[in-house]
């Protein structure tokens, strides 16, 4: 009796754990909504010359689409079939509505979805492709198959252009073609190629160009790797002309409104020959000449419009752009209706703050007075403020043990605020802005500081080849920091915080680009302060230190789409900040990077990690800020699509920052001591500080939006304290 006994506990939880599995997969199958009559499908089998598919457009061709699922658990289709059975009603409807109706298998959707996929290997240039379909039935489950045999890709060895228009064909000589010897005889890149000769000629004066003009003659009797294209241009076939167009006039009504007649109180030819008619000079008319690309004679140029309406749009004092070119009497007219905003507009927002337990409130109210110079200059008031639960705090009071206010005044001008004599002349066409702002901060935690900072800062920006370029040549601020006691002192000191005066130039460059299925983001920062200060012998000024250093930080990241809408990303970053005449040693707050949160290490709350390997009871101790001057971090994540708007997530991540392996000054704890000694920089240990975790994460896509939750879990922490690194 008593053998029997013991054999029940030690099997009881491995059947207990096997039997709820079984019942969660049979139960979450959505099986019981299938009969052998109506199978559902439960998987595609794509085989492109006997291998599968890695193709996402493969997939996108499936007219029927197995129900999503994990293995054999398909949780929205039982879902959808829980709502069937509770019937019309509210809680029915709803489990429907976010559920997923049975993928039951359909025979003519087969075929046709078989015929289309050879359809688009043909496309692809197999132009011997042959296509075997068959669909395996077991029981209440349908598997499609799909094999594809593509035979030989047929390429191009020559490629021509020519035109029944003497005048097109000596333009075509200009053309930079986009399909090259060695491509493939891809139906959509010739598309494209058709697209691309249209508007090369619209670009080049040619108003009426149109698709229909350009088609492709192509010879593939010489095989597969001698088959020959010639694009071709013909204005004739719908009776277009062959001959450049210009614009003989340019109208601009910048107080247009749709609904009000437009009666017009003001006229005014600019320079470059823009009539101006407005209801009452509410913009200056060399204002809307800078603003507006085109010019008076010259010829027919579609970019150019293209690029006119996308600057007026970007400048923020207008609702709606309307751009309109009209053939009349030989020539062309173009007009721009341009809606204004209001002159004055107001906007809030109202957000709750959570960060570790830490609960919050926070907002901020803007006021704006748009086209305050008629130029389409923006005035900012704007006012913000936070209230939240201090981490660590022992006040009793809820809400009010950390505080936070800001205000600020800019002025937003839409041109580059130089001499004339600095300014290229291209430079209208960047979309050059330029930001004066002025801005005054207050911080205040309970029992450990209260600080302030402010602000005043000259900003230039411009876009230039698809790259954003941002250049602050004069930043000022003051910080003053006041600690609630001695005892306070030392942490927050270990991290820089002081009082600090910062002069500061800086320049930022950022670009995304694409190349097939691979997307590219590129950000790298330098900013410098305090070496002219330092030079005309200006250290201090009223007791409070002038900041000499320099910061410097590179973010390249990639995005890999896979098969079946999967995502790879990853990310790197590299940051240094060095200083130089520091009281203390340690670089200014400002200037120091931090860990942890939701762009870095997951696992990690923000600025409790690092540098090195620092000790985690340190890190978790009450009022203790981590930065420091040396930061890597490094990034991968897996996403995929759970169910429509819902994404998922896996990512690891890895890095720590460092300390300068120098002298630091000033009255510390052992334990900081041994922090400081831990978190220095060093070749032969860095490599085994990182701090690493793991994790999932759930993104819901509400378009405007995303909400997005990830959970880290720790692998490896350098600063474990008795106890193993790895978790």
């Amino acid at each position: 009796m008593t053998n029997f006994t013991a054999k029940i506990h030690r099997f009881f939880y491995p059947v207990l754990f096997g039997g709820t599995l079984l019942f969660i997969t049979s139960s979450c199958s959505g099986l019981q909504q299938a009969t052998t009559e109506s199978p559902l499908l439960v998987k595609n089998d794509i085989r492109i010359n006997g291998r599968p598919t890695l193709s996402d457009d493969d997939y996108d061709i499936m007219r029927q689409r197995p129900n999503k699922g994990l293995g054999n658990v398909r949780m929205f289709l039982s879902l959808y079939g829980l709502g069937s059975k509770i019937g019309d009603n509210a809680t029915g409807n709803w489990l429907k509505r976010i559920g997923e109706p049975p993928a039951f298998f359909d025979s003519v959707a087969f075929e046709a979805t078989a015929a289309q996929l050879q359809q688009h290997y043909f496309n692809l240039g197999y132009y011997l492709v042959e296509d075997t379909a068959f669909a395996e039935q077991n029981g209440k489950k349908v598997v499609a198959h799909y094999q594809i045999n593509t035979g030989p890709q047929y390429n191009i060895s020559a490629y021509n252009l020519r035109s029944t228009s003497r005048f097109i064909d000596s333009a075509l000589a200009h053309y930079p073609k986009e399909l090259e010897l060695g491509d493939a005889l891809n139906a959509q890149r010739i598309e494209d190629e058709q697209l691309a000769l249209t508007n090369f000629l619209k670009d080049h004066g040619y108003f009426t160009a149109q698709l229909g003009w350009v088609y492709f003659e192509i010879d593939t009797t010489g095989g597969p790797n001698a088959s020959e294209i010639t694009g071709v241009v013909d204005p004739f076939i719908f009776g277009g002309l062959d001959e450049r167009q210009r614009i003989s006039k340019i109208t601009v009504r910048p107080t247009y409104s749709f609904q009000e007649e437009n009666t017009v109180n003001d006229s005014t030819r600019t320079v470059h020959g823009i009539d101006v008619l407005q209801n009452d000079r509410l913009f200056r008319p060399g204002f809307l000449d800078e603003q507006i690309y085109l010019e008076r004679g010259a010829f027919y140029d579609q970019n150019l419009l293209r690029t006119t309406y996308k600057n007026l749009s970007s400048l923020g004092v207008f609702q709606t752009v309307e751009v309109n070119v009209q053939p009349k009497e030989n020539a062309l007219h173009a007009t721009l209706n341009l809606v204004p905003l209001p002159k004055r507009s107001v906007s809030a927002n109202l957000e709750g703050l959570g960060n570790s337990g830490s609960l919050g409130v926070g907002g901020s109210f803007n006021w704006d007075n748009r086209n305050l110079f008629k130029g389409g200059e923006t005035l900012r008031l704007s006012l913000g403020g936070a209230l939240t639960e201090q981490r660590n705090s022992s006040s009793t009071s809820w809400l009010i043990d950390a505080r936070e206010l800001n205000a600020g005044v800019s002025l937003h001008l839409p041109k580059l605020l130089l001499p004339k004599t600095l300014t290229p002349p291209q430079a209208k066409f960047w979309r050059p802005k330029t930001k004066l702002g002025t801005q005054v901060a207050y911080q205040y935690r309970a029992q450990e500081f209260n600080r302030f900072n402010f602000s005043t800062n000259l900003e230039y920006s411009w876009t230039r080849q698809g790259a954003k370029h941002v250049f602050n040549p004069a930043q000022l601020s003051f910080v003053s920091i006041n600690f609630a006691n001695d005892t306070a002192l030392a942490p927050f000191l270990f991290v820089g915080f002081q009082n600090i005066i910062f002069a500061t130039t800086a320049y930022q460059y950022t670009k995304s680009w694409s190349n097939d299925k691979t997307r590219y983001f590129l950000n790298a920062s330098a900013k410098s302060g305090g070496h002219l200060a330092r030079l005309s012998g200006l250290n201090e000024w009223n007791g409070n230190p002038v900041a000499q250093f320099a910061k410097t930080g590179l973010d390249f990241r990639v995005y890999r789409s896979l098969v079946r809408k999967r995502q790879l990303a990853s990310r790197t970053f590299l940051g240094v900040t060095q200083s130089w005449n520091s009281p203390t040693g340690f670089v200014p707050f400002e200037q120091s990077f931090f860990m942890g949160g939701a762009n870095d290490l997951r696992g990690w709350t923000a600025y409790h990690f690092g540098p090195g390997a620092t000790s985690e009871d340190l890190l978790q101790s009450s009022g203790f800020f981590s930065a420091a001057p040396i930061k890597l971090v490094q990034s991968f994540e897996y996403r995929f699509t759970i169910q429509r708007a819902i994404k998922g997530a896996v990512f690891l991540d890895a890095g720590n920052m460092w300390l300068f392996n120098k002298t630091y000054t000033g009255t510390f704890t052992s334990a900081q001591e041994a922090a400081i000694e831990a978190g220095t920089f060093g070749w032969d240990s860095f490599y085994k500080q990182l701090g690493i975790n793991t994790g999932y994460g759930l993104r819901y896509d509400l378009e405007f939006f995303i909400i997005r939750a990830d959970l880290g879990l720790k692998i490896h922490h350098p600063g474990a304290v008795d106890r193993s690194n790895w978790v």
